[in-house]
């Protein structure tokens, strides 16, 4: 059975998800439910022959996993900017990853990350908007993926 391109999509963005969380920050996600409350979010804007935005929410626990994990520290040597810079990076790996596997024979380029802090709720899924819910051993986290027509 021949898949869409929808469906595509976001099989590519959830291999890329796994493959950075597990490469890079030694985290092992299953799908899980939407967090009440996300403490994070690293947003990034790629253009090209598609274009679109990457947002991910981290709830607290997950991001400082993910510095410890990355960078060797104990938890009390974990700081907010190090949480800022490594949310960040992560967006950038997954969306240069996504990219990459979506079509490697084309040109993208991709915005610098931006953080926040108490992002609001992500929006409800609709056309061209691709959401998932993940969670680890350290609580949860969601990707948000919106393609532009």
């Amino acid at each position: 059975m021949k898949r869409g391109p929808m469906e595509n999509i976001r099989e590519i963005l959830k291999e890329s998800i796994f493959e950075v969380f597990e490469k890079m920050f030694f985290i092992f996600l299953e799908p899980g439910g939407r967090a009440p409350v996300h403490d994070y979010e690293a947003a990034i804007r790629f253009d090209g022959p598609q274009r679109g935005a990457i947002r991910i929410l981290f709830t607290r626990p997950v991001a400082r996993l993910m510095v410890r994990n990355m960078l060797g520290l104990g938890n009390g040597a974990v700081t907010e900017p190090h949480v800022e810079d490594c949310v960040k990076e992560a967006a950038n790996m997954v969306c240069g990853n996504f990219l990459v596997n979506l079509d490697a024979s084309k040109k993208f380029t991709m915005s610098l990350p931006a953080f926040s802090v108490r992002p609001g709720q992500p929006p409800a899924v609709s056309e061209g908007v691709y959401a998932f819910d993940f969670e680890c051993e350290d609580g949860k986290m969601g990707v948000i993926l919106t393609l532009e027509a």
